[in-house]
């Protein structure tokens, strides 16, 4: 569950968040405000499955989710505005053959219900949602697009305030034989990480960095031993904010049995990770990607 308690309301600033993936509510300008800033999370792709075979790759990792923050003076704005929030794509079934994941979803807030003008935007995550890991084949799966960042060309009222981007950290393909590396979370969202393919192939983890756990490579299968599934994203919102990719699913690396490994789900914003390789039966299931997220504070 993702904890923001301790953005509290106080007598000058009003925090709501918003979680409401695939529908749309309204907000309503708190009286007496004098600037609003919003902060736009897109949803992750989602996690390609695992293929089975005697030549097996694993899935490719769903792109992540682009972050954006606006700040814009509150008599410019209508008293409501519409909030909708991204919904993250599902991850491909693992076998043969394997399928890629979905696409995520833009996160947007809008004079109307409606995205089909870009004048009607107040604020989006990106331009372009984040796109799904390709399902393994005899080969790894490709990763997936990431969100591309908002521009003004995307939202017109960005051009009345000013407004940051921030793109996510790129997914990593899916592998056919290795394994796929530890990767060090340097920004606020990510994509995905890679299945592990055959000949003992590992999805690919998350280092450990200041307050972020490790989520570890799940060991490989062999036989009637599954391979290990991924751990899923975690979610850290103090002392800084960062979401992460949980990890990819790892392959059994001999015929039998086993079931490759499912990749791990995005948090918040982050691509889901791709399944790992089955042998003989069984590919892993790709991650779903993590839903969006969006804030907006009101300063009085």
């Amino acid at each position: 569950m993702l904890d923001l308690s301790y953005f509290q309301n106080s007598g000058n600033v009003n925090t709501q968040t918003f979680t409401n993936a695939g529908s749309w509510v309204t907000w309503i300008k708190p009286r007496g405000a004098k600037f609003v800033n919003i902060m736009c999370i897109g949803a992750g792709g989602g996690g390609g499955g695992g293929f089975v075979g005697a030549t097996r790759g694993g899935g490719g990792g769903g792109g992540g989710g682009a972050v954006s923050n606006a700040l814009i003076q509150a008599s410019i704005l209508p008293n409501i505005l519409y909030v909708y929030v991204g919904s993250g794509g599902a991850g491909g079934q693992g076998g043969t053959p394997a399928t890629s994941g979905e696409r995520g979803e833009r996160s947007f807030v809008t004079l109307i219900p409606n995205t089909g003008s870009a004048a009607n935007i107040v604020s989006t995550s990106g331009t372009v949602a984040a796109n799904s890991g390709s399902a393994g084949t005899t080969a790894g799966g490709l990763v997936g697009a990431s969100e591309t960042v908002a521009t003004v060309a995307s939202a017109i009222f960005l051009s009345l305030g000013t407004f940051q981007t921030f793109a996510p950290l790129a997914a990593s393909a899916g592998v056919f034989s290795g394994n796929v590396a530890n990767i060090l979370p340097t920004t606020l969202t990510m994509g995905g990480r890679g299945g592990g393919g055959g000949n003992g192939g590992v999805g690919g983890g998350i280092t450990a960095t200041g307050p972020i756990p490790t989520i570890p490579q799940p060991p490989f299968g062999s036989g009637a031993v599954n391979g290990g599934s991924g751990g899923n994203g975690i979610a850290l919102t103090k002392p800084v904010m960062i979401f992460t990719a949980g990890a990819g699913g790892s392959c059994v690396q001999t015929a039998g049995t086993g079931q490759g490994g499912n990749g791990g789900s995005g948090a918040t914003g982050c691509g889901g990770s791709g399944g790992g390789a089955g042998a003989a039966v069984g590919g892993g299931n790709g991650g779903r990607g993590g839903n969006g997220l969006i804030m907006i504070t009101t300063s009085f």
